[in-house]
């Protein structure tokens, strides 16, 4: 993954590629990262390590496909800079708020009231994200896009062997 400059605003790029279309819009699955060179010789990559501890099976999104990719095409995907980081202080940062305030306003009550307010601070948050995410989600402005069709992967991002547990190069391959 890599950061360019768009025409006017900052982009965050990965390459992936094309699994199937769907009128306007691909589903794509991501390529894993190349390695770092601050792997752990012994346990392999810890980043890829605590990214599959978190995995929740989905590895296909749906992307923007104005460039009309195929099935099987390796292509650049981007998404705006600064929806990354929205998202990302939406996600953390809500939740986070909302258990603190839950907590802080009962803490006068006593320590049951504040665990059960935190815990209803946070499912309110939640609730509220899971609304937010389903008004968003129709946003074109937040929506990732393909940027660039590609003749193949790049060279860099095809050499994950090094990170034990990543996936081999082979299962890779269009």
């Amino acid at each position: 993954v890599d950061c360019q400059l768009g025409a006017t605003q900052a982009m965050i790029e990965a390459e992936a590629r094309v699994l199937r279309c769907d009128g306007e819009q691909a589903w794509v699955e991501l390529r894993p990262h190349t390695p770092c060179g601050h792997c752990d010789p012994q346990r392999g990559c810890r980043s890829l390590s605590l990214a599959r501890a978190f995995h929740t099976g989905q590895s296909a999104f749906a992307v923007a496909n104005p460039l009309s990719a195929q099935a099987g095409d390796w292509v650049v995907v981007a998404a705006r800079a600064d929806s990354v980081r929205h998202s990302a202080l939406l996600l953390y940062g809500a939740p986070l708020a909302a258990l603190l305030a839950g907590a802080l306003l009962g803490a006068p009550l006593g320590e049951g009231w504040s665990m059960a307010l935190s815990g209803l601070g946070l499912a309110a948050s939640l609730l509220a994200l899971a609304w937010h995410a389903r008004r968003a989600a129709g946003l074109d402005a937040h929506r990732p896009v393909i940027t660039r069709l590609l003749s193949q992967p790049s060279s860099t991002a095809r050499n994950v062997s090094s990170c034990q547990h990543a996936r081999s190069p082979g299962d890779w391959s269009a």
